[in-house]
């Protein structure tokens, strides 16, 4: 009976967290594909990232570390800031779009969990996920480690020849994130934004 009902609160956990998962990634990776495209970068819509389909944007290790560490990332979309109209200041503000998104569907996601009465179902627990993951990834995005938007924030502050040369390193990015989580460092860096988020989630979801 134990074993059993262990068995069930996993299978709870990966499925409220994966769904909260999809629905973290999807908003943010899929309007910063189509802003790229919007400014004139087709290269996100040529590579099929500019779709609403979720298993386009998810990476399955950052899925993984989402659902049982509570943050994780997306696959990069791929973005040429030289082929952006404004350039520089186009890629930043394309750059931008996730945290940005992020911090809304914190807010969005956590007032639908508040409007859930019964705090014990499905419904809540995967809004209340899906709020928690935004956030979380919005700040984790923002660090300077290719391929996380905030690298690329940084390479669209950079002179524009170094520009270049920096976005070629976000291919080794995942590795690296990776890396970390195997040596745990990242899971203990992020451990009190975890912990800061989740008292804000309580907060906003009641």
């Amino acid at each position: 009976m134990v074993v059993i009902d262990y068995l069930k609160h996993i299978i709870e956990i990966v499925i409220t967290g994966f769904i909260a998962v999809v629905l973290t990634v999807v908003p943010r990776e899929y309007l910063k594909a189509r802003a790229a495209v919007f400014f004139g970068d087709q290269t996100p819509a040529k590579v099929g990232r500019a779709s609403l389909n979720p298993f386009v944007h998810l990476d399955p290790i950052g899925t993984v570390t989402f659902i049982f560490l509570d943050f994780g990332w997306s696959r990069p979309v791929p973005i040429r800031p030289w082929n952006l109209r404004g350039r520089k200041k186009t890629f930043l503000l394309v750059s931008l779009v996730g945290p940005i998104v992020g911090v809304l569907c914190f807010l969005i996601y956590g007032l639908f969990a508040r409007a859930v009465q019964n705090k014990e179902n499905y419904v809540f627990e995967t809004l209340f996920k899906a709020a928690k993951f935004s956030l979380t990834y919005a700040l984790l995005s923002l660090f300077p480690i290719p391929p996380l938007d905030g690298s690329r924030v940084l390479g669209a502050l950079l002179p524009e020849h170094y520009t270049e040369w920096y976005l070629k390193y976000e291919v080794y990015g995942i590795l690296f994130l990776l890396a970390l989580v195997v040596l745990w460092i990242m899971p203990l860096v992020m451990s009190p934004f975890v912990n800061f988020v989740d008292k804000l989630t309580v907060l906003v979801t009641g």
